[in-house]
Parts: C-alpha cells; structure tokens; sequence
C-alpha cells in the first residue's frame, strides 16, 4: 500500500506499507508458534536487534546517536496477540491473521530514516528495504523458535529409518539402552583415535550393569549400523574403527542431558512415594489437580 502527494518536482512517497502473508497449512501449530515467538522476541526492539532487522547501523552515544524510540510492544486487543517493532519513523506489525495466516507489516513513514528521498521513482529502493525487513524478522524468528525444524531433528534420531535399502531402528529417548548408546558417544568423542566394536561393548556393560564378555559382538554391531545411519557416526576409511559426527555430539548431549537432568527428576517429584514438600512442580501439579476437581464439582460429573 502507497500514499502519494504532490510536491513541485512530482508526486511524493508519504507512506509505504509492504506486507507479507504466510498461509499455513496447519493454522493450530501456527498459533502456537506464533505464541511461542512473542515472549522469546520481547528485546526485538533493542538497538542491537533493530539493527539486524532493517540492516543499518545503530549508533547509541555521541552526538550523532540514533534518533529512535526503541522498544517493543506487545498488544492484546480482544484475543489477537500482535508484535510490534519502532525504529525512527518506521514500524513493523506481526500478527497471526484470523487465525490461518502469519502476517507481517512493515510501514514506513519517513523514506529518509533509509537515506532515500521521497520521489515516486525511488519505490524500488524502497520495496527492497520494506520487504528486507520482513524477511529478516522472520529469518531471527526462525532461529530463536523453529519447531518444525526441531521436530524433524528429534524423529531422526528417535523414529526408525531407512538409508539406501538398509534399515536402522530409532533410538528411542525412553530405551535405557539408547540413552547408554548416547552416553557412550559423548566418551568416545574424545578419542582421537576413534573407537571400536569392542570398546562400545565394554562401555555399555558398565552403563547396563552387566558383563561385557556376555554381550555378543553382534549385538554391538547392530548397534554401530543403527548410530552410523543416523549420522551419529561415521567409519574411518580402510579401518574398522568409528568416530563420532558433531551431529552425534549435539544429539547426545542434548538428549542424555534432558533425560538425565529434567526428566527423571521431575517425574521422582510427581510420582515418589514422599516428593519434596517445598517442590514447585509438585506443588503446581497439586494446584491443578485441585481446579480439575472443583471444576468437576461443579459440572456435576463427579461421582
């Protein structure tokens, strides 16, 4: 959308909005993505930040500093969250759009907030900073909170797949055996050298608890075929050696560290037999079990 007005030397640019619109297949996963970015986004508005978005430079002491209000603004009008972003005369507008779309409006008052001058024949120019700056929001969005990203990541590794006709099962994030396999990796990461069937074996005996002259070289060979497929590992050529792949360190450590540090303890808090009893997740689990029963109540469903 353009406003136009007349000066001497022809028609003028008095505001520009360029928009851009994200249909979305799923529009529930999109809400909550949206959702999800607003709290995650709340310092979009600092010099910092503003600065990557509209790609210019910030300057925030000395005489000639950035004249701008830099902030951002978190509006909820009836029950459409929407984002806002201030920088000089300009604004950017995020909002998810009767709930099927992602929108994103960048307006600009002032066409010399970008060093370009009002004349209708610089609205090239102009379109390439509006629309810059939609894309580079949503390009910092995207870093910050991806979930379709994240989720393919986790199924990897998690679900079966298949490779070129060979088949590896997934490892499953509850399977103590899987979580051994991860563990294992972040060891063996370490070795220069790489590491060989035998050297998982005894590693995961002593995570299992068991023997390691009982475990057959089979069972570790199923296990190297399964973490080479999913690019956790990979084989050092004319060895029979393996080496851990920074996509094998990152899964690792982030798995075994949630399982580890996360997981179990927050399900010993919910389910042991005397939890803690200044415990804040037992005591919200408490709380909502306690509005789930009223609530009951008064429905009239209980029994």
């Amino acid at each position: 959308m353009i406003a136009t007005g007349p000066t001497p030397s022809g028609p003028s640019i008095l505001q520009a909005e360029f928009s851009l619109t994200q249909m979305l297949d799923r529009p529930v996963s999109g809400r909550i993505f949206f959702e999800q970015v607003i709290p995650d986004n709340l310092d979009i508005g600092r010099p910092d930040q503003v600065g990557l978005v509209f790609n210019r430079p910030i300057i925030t002491t000395g005489r000639n500093k950035t004249s701008s209000r830099f902030r951002t603004r978190i509006l909820t009008t009836g029950v459409i969250p929407s984002l806002h972003v201030d920088y000089k005369h300009c604004k950017i507008k995020q909002y998810h759009k009767e709930g099927r779309a992602l929108r994103t409006e960048t307006t600009i008052n002032d066409t010399r907030d970008f060093g370009i001058n009002k004349g209708l024949n610089n609205l090239p120019a102009l379109r390439e900073v509006g629309f810059f700056a939609n894309r580079r929001l949503l390009g910092v969005q995207r870093i910050s909170h991806d979930p379709i990203t994240g989720a393919d990541a986790f199924t990897a590794v998690n679900n079966p797949i298949d490779v070129g006709g060979q088949h590896a099962a997934g490892l499953r994030f509850g399977d103590p055996r899987a979580q051994a396999l991860l563990s294992t990796l972040l060891t063996f990461r370490l070795h220069p050298g790489g590491f060989t069937n035998a050297d998982l074996r005894t590693h995961l005996a002593g995570l299992l608890g068991t023997d390691p002259d009982t475990r057959p070289a089979g069972r570790a060979t199923y296990d190297l075929r399964r973490l080479r497929l999913h690019g956790l590992i990979t084989r050092i050529p004319g060895t029979h050696r393996y080496q851990v792949t920074d996509t094998g360190l990152d899964h690792a450590m982030l798995l075994t560290r949630l399982h580890d540090r996360l997981i179990r303890p927050a399900t010993a808090q919910l389910t042991g037999p005397d939890p803690p009893t200044r415990s804040p997740l037992h005591a919200a689990a408490r709380a909502y079990n306690t509005a789930l029963d009223r609530l009951t109540r008064q429905a009239g469903l209980a029994t």
